[in-house]
Order: C-alpha cells, then sequence, then structure tokens
C-alpha cells in the first residue's frame, strides 16, 4: 500500500515505538489477530534469538552539568529515533494499523526490527503486509528505479536533489516526483532536537563538545554537515562522546543514497583509548601495501584518524534497528574524509557483551576443537578495530572520475561490498602489521581463528543485510581457495594458517577494485557467486540454534535520569 511521508507532528509521534510497548485500544484488542497473518510460534522463536542485556555505566563518573547534557542527548535521540521509524518504513507512523492486539512477542519483535519485517530473513514479512519496499520510507513506494533515473536524464537540473543524502522523493499531484530535503520532511523534530542540542551546548564545559553541538544544532536545521562533521571530528579531552545526526545509506536498497538518522551517546575510556592511538600511525604504510596498483591508492590523504573506546550509555534510530553495532567509522562524507580523515569508534561494552554471549559459544560449536580454544576477546577486539580502519582505506571516489564517489558508483551494492572490503582489508592489514613486529605470529593465527568463526556470527544477520552478505562474500571465496578448511565427519571449520594470508590479500584485491572502477556489474556477479549460504554452511548454522543471534541493549540511563 502507498503510505504518504508524514511531515511528523506531535500526533504522530505519539504513534510511533520509542521507548515501551504499542498501545491498544478496546477497538484493537477486539480485533481478530489472525487478520495480521501472524505465525505467533515463528515469531516468538525470532524474539528468543535476541538476549536482552543491560548497558550499564559508572554514574560517578558524571557531576551534575554533565548528566544534565546527557539527559538532554537522550531527548534529542529519541526524537531522531522517530525519525528513523519513518525513514524504515512510512507505515510506522501507525504501527496499530498492522499489529494484532494482545500478541506481546510480535509487539516486541516489531519494536527491534523497526517494522514488520524480519531483518534477520531477508527482509521477510512476519504479518501480513507485503514486501518491504526497497526504498524504505526514502521514496514512493510505487516508484521503479527506472521512473527515478529517467526523471533525472529528463530534469537534469534534479540530479543533486534526487540522488542527495539528505532528501526525500515524494509523489507530486500531477503523478510526478520531488525531492524534500530532510529539514522540511521531518521539521518538527530536528527542530526540537536542535534546540535541545543548544541546551546540551550551553551546559556542556569542554570547548569542542559545546561546539560540535551548537553547530549539530545547525546542521540539522540546514541539512549541512560537513562543519559540524569536523568538529565531531576534532572532539578532545571529552568524557561525553555523543553521535548523532544522519549517516549510514543500508536502509535504502534501491540506490543506497540516502541516509539514516542515528544516535550513539557514549562515554569515553581515555586509558583504553591512549593505548590504540599508535595503530594510525601505521596507516600511511598500510594504504601503500593495499594489494592493487598504485594508481587506485590515496598515499596523500590526511591520515588523521582518531581512535575512541567508549561505554555505550544509548543508542537510537538506524543504530539500533536489529543487529546492534560494536564499532563504527565515521563521517562518510568523501569531503571531510579526504580533507579530516575518519574516526573510529569502539563500543567496548558491546563488543564485551558479544564476544561472551554470542561468538565465544559460536566458535566452540563451528571449529575444530583445537582452535576453538584460542578464541579470545583481545583478537577479536584488534581485528573489528582493524575493520573499522579499513574503512578509511582505499577508495573514496572512482578512479579517473573525481566527482564520483564509490558510494554513488556502487549504488545498492556499495554497502555490501565496502562491509566485505572492511573485513579483507583490516585482516590483510593486520598480517602487515605482524610482519612489521606489531603483533606475533600467535596472535595473527588467532585473528585468522576469529574471523572465520565470526563470519557465522555475521551470516546469522541474514544475508539481505549488508554485514551478513559482506561475511557470506568472504567465506565462501576463502573456502573455495582452501584458505578455510572442513571435515566433513564432524561438521567443524578451520583457518588454514599457510593459505590465509595469500587468499586473504586477493580476497581484498576484489573488493578493492570492484569499488575503484565503480565495477557495479561486476559487484553484482561476485556476490551471485559468492552469496549463497551452502549445504556445510548451513549445517553448521543448524546447529546453532541455541546459541543467541544478537542481544537487545537495556539501557540503565533511562532509568538514571528520572533522578536527574
Amino acid at each position: 500500500m502507498e503510505i504518504p511521508l508524514l511531515r511528523i507532528s506531535s500526533r504522530t509521534a505519539a504513534a510511533l515505538l520509542v521507548g515501551g510497548a504499542f498501545a491498544c485500544t478496546p477497538a484493537d484488542q477486539a480485533r481478530d489477530s489472525e487478520m495480521a497473518g501472524l505465525d505467533a510460534e515463528h515469531v516468538a522463536a525470532q524474539l528468543a534469538k535476541f538476549v536482552p542485556t543491560t548497558l550499564s555505566f559508572d554514574e560517578s563518573l558524571l557531576d551534575e552539568r554533565q548528566k544534565s547534557v546527557l539527559k538532554n542527548l537522550i531527548q534529542v535521540s529519541d526524537h531522531l529515533d522517530m525519525i528513523f521509524q519513518l525513514q524504515a518504513w512510512r507505515g510506522n507512523s501507525d504501527p496499530a494499523a498492522v499489529l494484532p492486539p494482545g500478541q506481546e512477542a510480535a509487539h516486541a519483535y516489531y519494536k527491534i526490527m523497526y517494522g514488520p519485517w524480519d531483518r534477520l530473513e531477508e527482509n521477510a514479512p512476519f504479518l501480513d503486509v507485503g514486501p518491504k519496499p526497497a526504498g524504505a520510507g526514502y521514496y514512493p513506494e510505487d516508484m521503479t528505479v527506472e521512473e527515478f533515473e529517467n526523471w533525472i536524464v529528463e530534469h537534469p537540473e534534479d540530479d543533486a536533489a534526487f540522488t542527495s543524502y539528505y532528501t526525500v522523493i515524494e509523489r507530486t499531484e500531477d503523478g510526478g516526483l520531488e525531492a524534500v530535503p530532510y529539514r522540511e520532511a521531518y521539521q518538527e523534530h530536528l527542530a526540537a532536537a536542535a534546540e535541545l542540542l543548544r541546551e546540551a551546548a550551553a551546559k556542556a564545559d569542554n570547548k569542542s563538545l559545546r561546539h560540535f553541538l551548537e553547530l549539530r544544532a545547525e546542521a540539522l536545521l540546514s541539512d549541512e554537515y560537513f562543519d559540524s562533521e569536523v568538529a565531531w571530528m576534532r572532539l578532545e579531552d571529552n568524557l561525553i562522546d555523543p553521535t548523532l545526526g544522519p549517516y549510514e545509506v543500508y536502509e535504502d536498497k534501491l540506490f543506497g543514497y540516502k541516509a539514516a538518522y542515528e544516535s550513539f551517546i557514549t562515554l569515553k575510556d581515555p586509558k583504553e583509548t591512549a593505548l590504540l592511538e599508535g595503530l594510525a600511525a601505521h596507516l600511511p604504510d598500510l594504504e601503500a601495501a593495499l594489494p592493487i596498483p598504485d594508481e587506485h591508492k590515496y598515499l596523500d590523504r590526511p591520515f588523521t584518524s582518531p581512535i575512541s573506546v567508549v561505554t555505550q550509555v544509548y543508542v537510537a534510530g538506524d543504530s539500533r534497528a536489529g543487529v546492534q553495532t560494536i564499532a563504527f567509522n565515521l563521517p562518510n562524507d568523501a569531503q571531510v574524509r579526504e580533507e579530516e580523515g575518519s574516526k573510529k569508534v569502539m563500543l567496548r561494552n558491546v563488543i564485551d557483551a558479544k564476544f561472551e554471549q554470542i561468538l565465544k559459544p559460536i566458535a566452540q560449536v563451528v571449529l575444530v576443537a583445537e582452535q576453538a580454544e584460542r578464541i579470545s576477546v583481545n583478537p577479536y577486539f584488534t581485528r573489528v578495530l582493524m575493520h573499522e580502519l579499513a574503512h578509511g582505506l582505499g577508495p573514496d571516489y572512482v578512479t579517473g572520475q573525481p566527482d564520483l564517489t564509490v558510494n554513488k558508483g556502487l549504488k545498492d551494492k556499495y554497502s555490501r561490498i565496502e562491509e566485505a572490503k572492511a573485513d579483507a582489508v583490516g585482516t590483510h592489514s593486520l598480517r602487515m602489521l605482524a610482519e612489521r613486529g606489531v603483533y606475533t605470529q600467535d596472535f595473527l593465527e588467532e585473528i585468522y581463528i576469529d574471523h572465520v568463526a565470526d563470519m557465522f556470527r555475521c551470516v546469522r544477520f541474514g544475508v539481505g543485510e549488508a554485514h551478513g552478505m559482506g561475511c557470506l562474500t568472504q567465506f565462501n571465496y576463502l573456502r573455495e581457495q582452501a584458505a578455510i578448511t572442513h571435515d566433513p565427519e564432524t561438521g567443524r571449520f578451520a583457518a588454514d594458517f599457510e593459505v590465509m594470508p595469500g587468499a586473504m590479500a586477493d580476497l581484498a584485491r576484489h573488493y578493492l577494485l570492484l569499488e575503484a572502477t565503480a565495477d557495479y556489474d561486476g559487484a553484482v556477479a561476485f556476490i551471485e557467486q559468492y552469496g549463497k549460504i551452502s549445504p556445510e554452511m548451513q549445517d553448521a548454522l543448524d546447529r546453532l540454534e541455541t546459541v543467541p543471534t544478537d542481544i537487545v541493549p537495556v539501557f540503565a540511563i533511562k532509568e538514571m535520569i528520572k533522578d536527574w
């Protein structure tokens, strides 16, 4: 069904999911749940794959002023969360229209998935709503790729606005198309968020934090983010470390153009951060060591790469939907990255939780015993860090086309290729660092072991998800090269330490060249060839039924701020 884009009002907001269950009116309660097409048993089984996990922190670290700043930032996050719900699906303006009353599991799963489609099952509907629109809530549901592209050919003056990160596309009264800036489409919530950011800035003691919050408030109302992104990159000596705004394009599966609002509210750990900052000094050498011709490398780029190890206290919007983020590398804006580099943020408490509750149990099931025994959190943390650093390596623009970003060149395939590239380039780079004596050979072997187990963790996100498909293509390529071996008697896998280095370099080369040349057809072919789950992998996945797929964050701060 076609649902018009709503300029979000406070009345609409009341219908959106933020912190609790959906309210059911007496009329809702009378509705027959069968009308929703609900397979209650299946939904309950899917819900059981997510383990509730409390994310707490040391409240004594904060003074009264900092508590007040944090409270404002949580409120900002909830406004951005409500915007993202409409970006995920315009029908989220009225969840009661599709949710059966009294079905607690369905309500809880809808909340996790930000809609009636299962992100673990290639967005298959778990309610009777039909397929998820490929363009999510960014485009009219009846708009085709051809119509969009033909419109730009016929109206070249609309190209920049239509392909902008910060516009939604609407159907006009005469059946045409128009681009509506985010600042207009989501005006009421962005205005409220901007006011809260200005209030937080006025209370902030840290000068760089105050400057960022002021500029980000302006950006939310102008859709001009460059200055505030630079200010975010230059945050220093700050305990409160917020990341908020429109960033990732995963939700837009038509073109990969539209950025989703998200928020990470975190507290910085200066000691752990200091231990890792030295890795950024190796980035120029790692760029030079990429296994591609020099014409595709960015040897003169600024390699400033702040690294923050943080405790996550709250998350909202795109980053909260479905599988939880463990680290991120931002901004994605190619101009900012070219002039300022990018920042890597490691969510230490989320990483630790996922390792103990998910990755470690996976390793015990899918790896040969002698390798499963070697799985540990430090290699996992290090490889996640290098994955994020690797997002800042390799091409941002298509070689020979300085005005065409890789993102726009690869369109809807970009996210899958970029996530796989970060894995492959990151693991390859760790080998380069081991050869330079930064890590031992034993540690490198543990990196390879971790990566094999972690690919199973990611594939369980669903192959419709960028990280899930990225891991699947890696796994199948490495199996083909015998870098990952399989014991048919036990069904267990192992990393071959002799073969893995060369195979990983070849794999990194594939992804990097697809990006450098914007080879869209090549990306489609690569995903088609390596993006299928084999019987041997499926057998291992089936044995993981009792292992959670992911966590559901429970935020201790939501209770704390009631007393602040």
